[in-house]
């Protein structure tokens, strides 16, 4: 072991930097000497005497210091700064010896001796790279990734290897890496700290050059997949096998604990470890693996251990002592924190702030920076002390300094600490406007610095307001700096222009009345400048509250709802009527938070009109749900103390059964729900309950438990319940159990692979049934619907079986899309589809009629989904979670799923009843005439459907696919439509179809340049009639003007090309795009022409006139893919690869104007069109889902007020609008909080 390895306090530096001198024969005063840069001989006496320790900010001079005592090799350097870092954060006394743990801190290669339970996953990893390529290592926040690169791998390879992380900069940091094998760590940088779209793809596509001589490993945070695969070279690498870091196993985790302590010569008491292996996951004993993220904490619980023993022994009482897995890492930052002054806790409030990035639709990240950067805004005396902050979190390994870097240590912390995540909630929308900043300074430099990338309007001013209040640390960079002034000089400039013409207006109106209208003038400006001062500052914090409302909008939905209505009230802008409509086109629950522990059960009464819910904080909860999105609590009661894990309405909903953790359950009479009375306790379990179900006759009560049986009860007399059997016979702890519906036969579920079945026809002598086998990992949870059994398990699958004859259960399907543990499963009152929660922290919704297709994802929930159900009208589905929360939601959803893979079309029948979304390979059918509702599911297409267009009255529907087929349906009946005609193009990948409005016609184009039109009179028989032939590329948009006297082309060539429709005689070409035109559409006179193009922006076109636009539409940061006119030709969509659609009021199209932004699409949104009552937009998206949204603010708001629930509270409303008179947007709401307290 190294000198530097066994340094532990300042003395103890100060002596081997003493000895480290004296070895290369010069004095303090001649290091000073050669050292330089202003540093007094007497400060480095200081260090040589182990008086001082070099501060953070003077790191690079002790790398001097170093190099003139004969320091030379840069890995002895960082031995060195190791040990410096490591007496740095050494408050006190600690136990003699290495340190056995690295706490919240990633292993790095020099840590490879202390790195054990990966050794299999590590060897795996080794034998892929034996030969060039990029491999990518995937896996939650918390798998220990980085550890396994550095720690694991770096060591086992044998060769040169290069690890680095992107950092902002990606392509510097790839240009500075020299090695045989070049490791990525953290590569979700580049999609999160680089702001610069283009050196992104640079950086990647560099990779992929790289890997075709060298080997290239990139670490990848699972949450960032989707954004890694619309990146060929990324995609690539997770088709060629990419490996996956899971949860660590059991044994694992065991040599993870175990094997440090024994390297370090330190016992461990006995029970401790199983202590630890049982607390990391309580409801997974089964041996097999461990929750995501909790490797990390359960690291930091054994650091904060070992730092508290007094000894060479590790015990339970430190376990405590420290607040277990739990709470350790929480307990150390707050102790850190409070022991600050309030000076100081403000600083270390904006360096957390600092170091956490912040964007929507993932999870908040860790980010980098240097100590100069954390330093450079502060005066010297302000540096000192935020340095003594860093140096104080860093001490208890919270913050990580590595060479020059700071971060968070892992992005644990980030959860783990309430106080964190509470200041990211409350600043969430300040960090958002930050990065949105950064992103579209990057743009506009990345574009020439183009004046039409700037900022103007309210949102301008929000980012002005955002920027004024950021304070130092989380102040915008110069980049933003500079676009925030040109955005500023440009507005300035514009209004000092319309200035001018002002005062050339007033001076002749003076001229005129100069006398007679003096006074009342200098009354009306004075007026007038004070109400333009207030408008300002009305419409900034408009724009402020409308964004902070869609950061609130997953975790509370009702609260972000109002505050985009008081946004809107307070001034309408784009912002805040984009807040306003994109609320309902989301998915919206209401929230209950009157548990105070996680909630692990949800049960709606059989009239619905009561849901009954229980959690960690032993009680029952009963709530009104006569409106069934405004629960009213009506009562609460203690059944267990230790917790509550399983409730059930009896068929009759007079009773409902609870169950837990003091080993019983127990029966209640709710038929008074106001005051429900306990009737009777059923023990004889020997641990805890976390499944009962009633037989659908009432008169039987199963229990599961983790003792590995099930007891049927007798519980016709619920006053006098009676045990009938106990099941035994499991290989594990019992995790689900349910009746089928005749009662007859009995499904549960254990921490094994196999589903046990029994016979309890006759209940006093079950018969065990052959297993259901499929599962590969623990099955959770279970769930029937008539002859169908589902099941839900750690494999992150869900499994249907046909239980027609229970003794031959059969297969049916596997459902795919969870990216953790299925924990409950409940069946939708019809059948028809299928709810579930997970691990993962989302619902889901699964169409049970296309099993093939990707679940709609209900995301809210910050924890663990617990549990799911239905309410019996299916208009509602009631969740509960591991954040101690039951949210409910709408159902009558603006969100339409059932699609297999992305959305690429859609169209509205004339008359505006049924919709059709077309997607990969299936078209779906929806009657959209009042709540959506699935009609039917047109298979045949073998590929991507990328047009779909109705004929006539709406009884035919056109579709094309990229296998360049053409189908013609009957839908005169849509609930059973009928193929026509299947016709083979011919002319390779269809991208564009429209039928023209007499329905005679149908034009197709796509990749081979022509144009082609068909005679679908004969919808049976399609004849083909003409050719056009004038673009010189791919041809991606065609559209008839109303009257069917044009055509429009648009593609690959940048040009738009009209046509007459009758010959197909061209009239003229437009250019000016700088990207593919993807869309055309007139308006309703047929003058008016809108295209999207790939340069980003929409045109507005004459077409008597096309030798230059109208107007230019810039607004999305990614292309535009779809544009569509109102029924009343007054608004123009548009829709983007950047997930948003948007909305222009053209009613001058000169002059058009954004409205609003529409929000909550997780991928490129593809199409766009308006309902022909013109009340609502459609669109369609690579999510897989298609969305309706209101168009009308005022209608959205009363939608609104008719949801929302509970009220903005007087306290939210002084956070989120102060200096604002408290006035609810949604009147006649009273301000109380759901509670049953």
């Amino acid at each position: 072991m190294r000198e530097q390895e066994l340094i532990t306090t300042r003395e103890e530096f100060g002596q081997a930097l003493t000895r480290l001198r004296e070895s290369a024969g010069v004095s303090v005063r001649q290091v000073a000497a050669k050292v330089g840069a202003g540093i007094a001989p007497s400060t480095l006496g200081d260090w040589f005497a182990g008086r001082g320790l070099p501060s953070l900010s003077s790191r690079d001079l002790l790398v001097e210091v170093l190099r003139v005592c004969g320091v030379s090799q840069d890995a002895d350097v960082e031995q060195w700064l190791n040990a410096w870092h490591r007496v740095r954060r050494a408050p006190g006394r600690r136990p003699a010896g290495p340190e056995p743990y690295r706490g919240l801190a990633a292993f790095g290669t020099e840590h490879a001796e202390w790195f054990f339970g990966r050794a299999a996953l590590t060897e795996q990893l080794v034998a892929r790279l034996a030969e060039p390529g990029l491999r990518l290592v995937v896996g939650a926040s918390g798998s220990g990734k980085s550890s396994l690169l550095r720690a694991g791998v770096v060591p086992a390879l044998g060769r040169e290897a290069a690890v680095f992380t992107p950092g902002p900069h990606p392509m510097a940091a790839l240009a500075r890496q020299r090695g045989e094998v070049l490791i990525v760590d953290q590569c979700e940088e580049v999609f999160t700290v680089c702001e610069d779209q283009d050196e992104r793809a640079r950086f990647i596509a560099a990779l992929g050059e790289a890997a075709e001589r060298a080997v290239v490993v990139a670490g990848l945070r699972a949450d960032f997949y989707g954004q890694a695969m619309r990146h060929p070279e990324l995609l690539a690498a997770m088709r060629s096998g990419q490996l996956v870091v899971g949860p660590m196993g059991e044994d694992e985790l065991r040599a993870a604990v175990v094997e440090p302590a024994r390297k370090a010569g330190i016992e461990i008491e006995n029970g401790l470890v199983e202590l630890l292996l049982r607390e990391v996951a309580p409801a997974r004993a089964d041996g097999e693996a461990h929750e995501a993220g909790t490797l990390p904490l359960v690291s930091h619980a054994l650091y904060a251990m070992w730092r508290e023993s007094q000894g060479r022994r590790l015990t339970i009482a430190d376990y405590r002592k420290v607040g277990g897995i739990g709470r350790a890492v929480a307990d150390s930052a707050e102790k850190v924190y409070l022991g600050l002054s309030e000076h100081r806790q403000e600083l270390a409030r904006r360096l957390f702030l600092t170091l956490v990035h912040v964007a929507s639709g993932t999870a908040a990240t860790r980010r980098s920076m240097t100590i100069a950067e954390i330093l450079a805004d502060h005066d010297p005396a302000v540096a000192a002390e935020a340095e003594d902050v860093l140096d104080r979190f860093v001490a208890e390994r919270l913050i990580t300094v590595d060479l020059d870097k700071v971060q968070i240590s892992h992005e644990a912390l980030v959860t783990a600490w309430p106080r964190l995540a509470g200041w990211l909630e409350s600043d969430r929308a300040g960090l958002v406007v930050g990065r949105d900043l950064a992103e579209a300074a990057a743009r506009w430099a990345g574009e020439g610095e183009d004046p039409g990338a700037l900022y103007r309007g309210s949102r301008l001013a929000v980012a002005r307001l955002w920027a004024a209040g950021a304070g130092p640390h989380a102040a915008p960079g110069p980049q933003a700096r500079r676009f925030l002034a040109a955005s500023v000089e440009r507005q300035e400039a514009e209004a000092a222009a319309q200035r001018r013409g002002t005062r050339r207006l007033r001076r002749l109106v003076a001229v005129l009345a100069a006398l007679l209208l003096l006074t009342t003038a200098a009354v009306v400006v004075a007026a007038r400048g004070q109400r333009d001062i207030g408008d300002q500052r009305n419409a900034a914090l408009s724009g402020k509250v409308a964004n902070e409302s869609v950061a609130l909008r997953p975790g509370n939905p009702a609260l972000a709802a109002q505050l985009a209505l008081a946004a809107q009230r307070l001034t309408p802008t784009t912002e805040s009527r984009g807040a306003v409509l994109s609320t309902l086109g989301n998915p919206y629950a209401n929230v209950l938070s009157a548990h105070a522990g996680a909630v692990y059960a949800v049960n709606y009464s059989p009239d619905g009109r009561r849901l009954a819910t229980v959690a960690l904080d032993g009680t029952l909860r009963m709530w009104d749900v006569t409106d069934p999105l405004r629960p009213g609590a009506l009562s609460s009661v203690t059944g267990d103390a230790k917790g509550i894990s399983a409730a059930a309405f009896a068929p009759g909903g007079q009773v409902v059964a609870t169950a837990g953790n003091d080993n019983t359950a127990g029966l209640w009479d709710v038929r008074d729900p106001r005051r429900p009375v306990a009737l009777a306790t059923m023990g004889g379990h020997t641990m805890g309950i976390i499944g009962v179900a009633f037989s659908p006759d009432g008169t039987m009560l199963a229990t599961a438990s983790y003792d590995a049986t099930a007891q049927v009860w007798n519980v016709s007399n619920p006053r006098k319940p009676y045990l009938l059997s106990t099941l035994e016979g499991a290989p594990k702890e019992l995790s689900d159990v349910v009746f089928s519906p005749d009662g007859r036969t009995l499904a549960i579920t254990a921490f094994s692979n196999d589903v046990m079945l029994w016979d309890v026809g006759d209940p006093r002598h079950p018969e065990r049934l052959p297993d259901l086998r499929g599962h590969t990992r623990s099955v959770l949870a279970a769930a029937f619907h008539g002859d169908t059994l589902a099941t839900g398990g750690f494999d992150d699958t869900v499994r249907l079986w046909d239980l027609r004859d229970p003794r031959r259960g059969r297969h049916l399907a596997t459902l795919s899309g969870h990216e953790d543990g299925v924990v409950a499963i409940d069946f939708s009152p019809d059948g028809r589809s299928l709810a579930t929660g997970s691990y993962d922290r989302t619902a889901r919704l699964w169409d049970l009629t296309d099993v093939q297709a990707e679940p709609i994802v209900m995301a809210g929930h910050s924890n663990t989904v617990y549990t799911v159900r239905h309410s019996p009208d299916g208009r509602v589905l009631a969740s509960g979670g591991r954040d101690d929360t039951v949210r409910v939601w709408d159902l009558r959803r603006p969100l339409l799923g059932g699609q297999r893979g992305t959305v690429y079309a859609l169209a509205y029948s004339p008359d505006g009843r049924l919709l059709a979304t077309a997607g990969h390979p299936t078209i779906k059918i929806w009657d959209v005439s009042g709540d959506p509702r699935p009609l039917a599911t047109l298979t045949g297409h073998t590929d991507g459907v990328t047009a779909v267009a109705f004929a006539r009255d709406g009884t035919l529907l056109a579709s094309t696919d990229l296998d360049s087929s053409i189908r013609l349906w009957d839908l005169t009946d849509p609930a059973r439509p009928r193929l026509l005609s299947e016709t083979a193009a011919g002319i390779g990948n269809i991208f564009a179809a429209a039928v023209s409005p007499d329905g005679r016609s149908l034009v197709v184009a796509g990749e081979k340049f022509d144009v082609h039109v068909w005679d679908i009179s004969a919808p049976g028989r399609p004849v083909l009639r003409a050719v056009a032939k004038g673009h010189e590329a791919a041809v991606n948009a065609v559209t008839f003007s109303p009257d069917g006297r044009l055509l429009a082309t648009g593609g690959g060539d940048r040009t738009i090309r009209l046509w007459r429709a009758t010959d197909l005689a061209p009239l003229g070409v437009a250019g000016g795009h700088g990207g593919t035109v993807y869309y055309l559409a007139f308006d309703r006179t047929g003058t008016l022409l809108a295209s999207g193009s790939g340069d980003r922006t929409a045109r507005l076109w004459n077409v008597r006139a096309l030798d230059r636009p109208i107007a230019v539409l810039r607004g999305h940061a990614d292309s535009v893919q779809s544009v569509a006119f109102s029924r009343d030709g007054r608004t123009l969509a548009t829709a983007g690869d950047d997930r948003t659609a948007m909305l222009w009021d053209i009613a001058d199209p000169a002059a058009a104007t954004p409205l609003a932004t529409l929000t909550g699409h997780l991928e490129q949104v593809n199409k766009a069109a308006f309902s022909p009552d013109g009340a609502t937009l459609a669109t369609v998206s690579g999510d897989s889902t298609a969305r309706l949204w209101p168009v009308d603010p005022g209608h959205a708001a009363r939608r609104i007020c008719a949801l929302a629930f509970p009220p903005i509270s007087p306290a939210e409303w002084r956070q989120y609008l102060p200096g604002v008179p408290y006035d609810p947007p949604c009147p006649g709401t009273a301000t109380g909080r759901a509670s049953a307290d």
